[in-house]
């Protein structure tokens, strides 16, 4: 699937995006107090970010939870993951849901039309993101927004190809969604908020 062909975006898909510096400054454009989702959640940095800027009434924590930390820091191994995540978010009560799983399968479990916000930033493959979509677009209140992280073709880390603007770009044609934010990246690897177009 890597190899398909990328479908261009058409002006309605545009006409109301607005660049924005940063990811962080996306979080102050994002409903404050909401239901939220972050799939995807590796060391729960980001997690932090969204209790700091948006005091989500829930947020649940969706990821495998079976992941090596990055490089630097080095704060768990794999077996480690689940409970460094409990630990460190032990202290905000039952406002932080933790779901392990195959994101897509724990979202399955979720009822429909829940979530003000969803944050997704989990296999980066063409399939893992249309299936992440799909069942994100499901869980989503009708005024929902999808945060994609990393939507870029590829990854010159990693040196491994990306699905995420394929098939992003895919699910904004075949369920009229636009773009409202672009956020830049230093090294691009860039986030865009998407919404059903109103």
């Amino acid at each position: 699937m890597e190899d398909k062909k990328v479908i261009r975006l058409q002006e309605k898909h545009l006409k109301n995006a607005s660049i924005v510096s940063d990811r962080f400054f996306l979080l102050d454009k994002l409903p404050k107090n909401g239901v939220v989702a972050e799939i995807g959640v590796l060391a729960g940095d980001w997690s932090s970010q969204i209790i700091k800027r948006n005091s989500p009434k829930e947020l649940f924590l969706i990821d495998t939870f079976y992941s090596e930390d990055y490089n630097t820091p080095k704060r768990f191994k794999k077996k480690a993951h689940l409970n460094f995540i409990q630990e460190k978010f032990q202290d905000a009560g039952d406002s932080v849901k933790i779901r392990q799983g195959m994101s897509w399968d724990v979202m399955k479990t979720i009822q429909s039309n829940e979530f003000d916000w969803v944050y997704i930033d989990a296999g980066h493959d063409y399939d893992s993101v249309k299936k992440d979509l799909e069942e994100a677009f499901r869980i989503l209140k009708p005024n929902g927004y999808i945060v994609m992280n990393d939507y870029i073709m590829y990854d010159h880390y990693a040196k491994e190809k990306y699905g995420v603007v394929q098939a992003t770009n895919e699910f904004m044609i075949d369920n009229d969604f636009e773009i409202l934010f672009f956020a830049f990246h230093p090294e691009m690897f860039c986030d865009v908020v998407i919404r059903k177009i109103q």
